[in-house]
């Protein structure tokens, strides 16, 4: 199809200029329309997924009672099979050898950076010094409370681990060189009671994960939920680009903490709250956004 696109558009071209059959704006709207088309043809979401670190050597995972380069892939190519089945298309991002730690993180983010994403997600376990570790977090940029990475961190801790949350990830390399939105999840941590809990739930762990996302990556179809949360939460969807969001719940400029994106989506922890002649509505993340409907839209899900 692509080919006899290109064919097409280069027999428009040669027709206007050997027989002047076709204005210029005429062969526009026909490239247009092509190209058009090609883009509704492609409309899945791409998402990178990456399995944290190289299998050996350089750039590997942390071992425990589970080894976390061996795990990460697992979950990944479990991923890859359901989201794949969900409508959407998955682009890998996994490295397996690289010479440096350094040189193991620039292949990945490399490899994310030459598709045009929409979403990149790296695959993670964790550990600590005193192994005694356990729970499920996930790390955005500036830790930013967005839906999708809560949800995970609810339907993986909805299986049995502590849930500690979405954190700042602002200085781990791929959350902060990728050119996507960015998210890495520590799925749990290598050694007992998480890591006995993750091989019980190795297969509703992955489903979690997919079902939690499936909402924000443009899914055909919905995997089936693991586990059902308890209660519904408010999120609120940004309509303008760099709306400010505020560290106290003020219209004053000297609040204003930093600006958000159109479509960024956040969820809601109180509100909406009276303030001067307006409102607003306090995020889980404790800054302040506007509750005014020309900004934001609330759903509940």
């Amino acid at each position: 199809m692509k080919q006899l696109e290109t064919r097409l558009l280069h027999l428009l071209e040669h027709l206007a200029f050997r027989w002047g059959g076709l204005h210029h704006k005429q062969i526009c709207l026909l490239k247009i329309g092509l190209k058009l088309n090609k883009k509704r043809r492609s409309s899945k979401m791409k998402i990178g997924l990456n399995a944290g670190h190289t299998l050996s050597g350089a750039g590997s995972g942390t071992i425990g009672v589970i080894s976390e380069s061996a795990e990460t892939r697992r979950v990944c190519n479990r991923l890859t099979e359901l989201l794949t089945t969900a409508g959407v298309q998955v682009v890998p991002c996994t490295v397996d050898s690289a010479p440096t730690q350094a040189a193991y993180l620039q292949k990945v983010v490399a490899m994310a950076n030459a598709t045009d994403l929409d979403y990149f997600i790296s695959i993670h376990l964790n550990n600590d010094a005193a192994r005694a570790g356990h729970g499920v977090e996930a790390y955005t940029y500036e830790g930013r409370q967005y839906p999708d990475a809560v949800e995970v961190c609810e339907h993986i801790a909805a299986l049995g681990f502590t849930n500690r949350g979405v954190k700042a990830g602002s200085g781990l390399y791929v959350i902060r060189k990728t050119k996507a939105k960015a998210m890495l999840i520590e799925v749990c941590f290598v050694n007992n009671p998480d890591a006995a809990l993750y091989e019980q739930k190795f297969e509703e762990v992955c489903r979690a994960i997919a079902y939690a996302l499936s909402d924000y990556v443009a899914a055909e179809s919905k995997p089936v939920a693991p586990v059902q949360l308890p209660e519904k939460k408010k999120y609120v969807k940004v309509l303008v680009d760099n709306l400010a969001v505020r560290k106290t719940p003020s219209w004053d400029s000297s609040a204003v903490y930093g600006r958000v994106a159109k479509n960024e989506v956040f969820t809601i922890a109180e509100g909406p709250i009276k303030v001067g002649g307006g409102s607003m509505y306090k995020l889980i993340s404790g800054v302040y956004i506007t509750a005014a409907s020309k900004y934001v839209s609330v759903y509940e899900k």
